[in-house]
């Protein structure tokens, strides 16, 4: 049955969504897309709208006000920013978004009207990581919640009036995850894999270490917080779960090298603290001991095949009286810093308790 009435529109788009098709296989297109429609539906959902129809890369939604409509856009693009913290500026997805309100036909679950037209003329003239708005949608906005600018007027195709545009002025302030197990996972001898294998070889390596992070993150609630080659940044609410994520990846990548005689085990640091996130920049002390976590793991058990993890002193004590505590192996301290040969981590190391996790 149709029904006229006012509406809130939003409609996103991925920014040079067919030039990236055309790098993506058709398996990668699909994860993609279905990725993206869940991370566009839960946002949504939170801010008590819904998903009217998606086009691909492209969603229709509506929302109960204007405001809740932007607020929803600003999560959208700054959640996509920190989920892609760390990768470089070609390689980043970014999302354009045009919000409208004006009277709608709402019928068989679609939308039709001049409204809906003009969402989506506003739409093409947005840039990408920017949120515009029409006339109408920036009067009814609450100023006070949202802070917006005028950007010109825009004669767009199929209206016979010039538009007002507005925008959406992002405030980007760091956001803080407090209490994090922080998880820095390295490739041992990649570089010397990356040398004398083909780029189809690396690029199926690089693959499959990514799906077995995404897969153990999923499992216990981790977030992959970077990629910078082949050294990636986790994070995990609690140290249990960070530890029974670094168990099953290692048992699962040690079958995966064995079987495939990839001579690349994983080097691994569980720190515990504070991650600070500034649009794409990660940062924090934290972040910094586990990277001398990590270094450590290639000291206590050498070798490009083994897999090797270390934590911190505060992961031993939150997991103490479980079962973890009794599969962390406190290391020597003289026997490790015999080793050490840069005295940047030397100090570090003979301040501080460091464990081993017993893993295969």
């Amino acid at each position: 049955m149709a029904n006229l009435r006012s509406t809130a529109i939003v409609k996103t788009d991925i920014c040079g969504y067919t030039a990236r098709v055309k790098k993506l296989s058709q398996s990668d297109l699909s994860n993609l897309l279905n990725e993206h429609k869940i991370f566009i539906s839960e946002i949504s959902t939170r801010n008590e709208g819904s998903i009217i129809k998606g086009e691909g890369d492209s969603f229709w939604m509506v929302f109960p006000s204007v405001t809740a409509a932007a607020m929803a856009a600003i999560e959208m693009q700054q959640e996509l920013r920190q989920q892609q913290s760390g990768k470089p500026n070609d390689e980043r997805l970014a999302i354009r978004v045009s919000i409208t309100l004006g009277d709608v036909l709402h019928q068989d679950n679609d939308i039709f009207g001049d409204t809906v037209n003009l969402t989506a003329r506003i739409e093409s003239v947005t840039p990408p990581d920017e949120i515009y708005l029409s006339q109408a949608a920036w009067l009814a906005l609450n100023k006070a919640e949202v802070q917006t600018s005028f950007v010109k007027e825009f004669s767009l195709k199929g209206m016979s009036e010039p538009e007002k545009i507005y925008k959406v002025d992002q405030n980007y302030k760091t956001r803080i995850f407090k209490n994090q197990a922080i998880t820095k996972v390295d490739l041992r001898g990649f570089i010397a894999y990356q040398e004398a294998n083909s780029i189809k070889d690396v690029e199926y390596l690089l693959t499959n270490f990514e799906n077995f992070e995404k897969n153990i993150c999923e499992e216990y609630g981790g977030t992959i917080r970077s990629i910078v080659g082949d050294s990636h940044l986790l994070t995990f609410p609690e140290a249990h779960s960070a530890l029974a994520a670094m168990e099953c990846l290692c048992e699962n990548w040690r079958l995966f090298i064995h079987g495939h005689k990839i001579p690349c085990g994983l080097s691994v640091g569980v720190a515990k603290g504070n991650l600070y996130i500034f649009r794409s920049c990660t940062y924090g002390k934290d972040i910094n001991i586990a990277d001398r976590l990590e270094y450590l793991s290639k000291i206590v058990s050498p070798g490009n095949h083994r897999n090797s993890v270390i934590v911190a002193d505060r992961i031993k004590r939150e997991v103490s009286g479980s079962k973890w505590e009794y599969k962390l192996i406190k290391i020597d301290r003289n026997a490790i810093l015999d080793n050490i040969l840069d005295y940047s981590q030397f100090d570090f190391f003979k301040e501080n308790d460091v464990y081993r996790l017993l893993v295969a």
